[in-house]
């Protein structure tokens, strides 16, 4: 079963899947504004979503499952207010995940 922590904050609801089985994150954001611009940027361990408006600029950042990196398969989507980010995570090698961990 995919591990889905739902992330319900102001001022944009994001919802983050990440399917073992298929070895894939989704993100789903709801920026629904027009007027929004909206960025995305993704290294080997995170993803960096970043959402200016007339009344702010906010940031998010995922980081990759655990012991998992993000490749250079990645896929991201802006419709009907809606932006969704598909990555395909791979083992991060042993040497990088006990670093991580200190």
């Amino acid at each position: 079963m995919p591990y889905a922590p739902s992330i319900e904050t102001d001022p944009f609801r994001t919802r983050v899947v990440y399917d073992r089985s298929a070895e894939r994150l989704r993100i789903a954001v709801d920026a629904f504004a027009d007027d929004a611009d909206v960025s995305v940027a993704a290294d080997s361990s995170r993803v960096r979503i970043r959402l200016e408006r007339a009344g702010g600029v906010y940031d998010r950042t995922i980081p990759s499952p655990s012991h998992r990196r993000f490749t250079d398969d990645r896929e991201a989507v802006f419709n009907n207010g809606v932006l969704t980010v598909t990555l395909e995570t791979a083992p991060r090698p042993f040497s990088q995940a006990v670093q991580a961990r200190r």
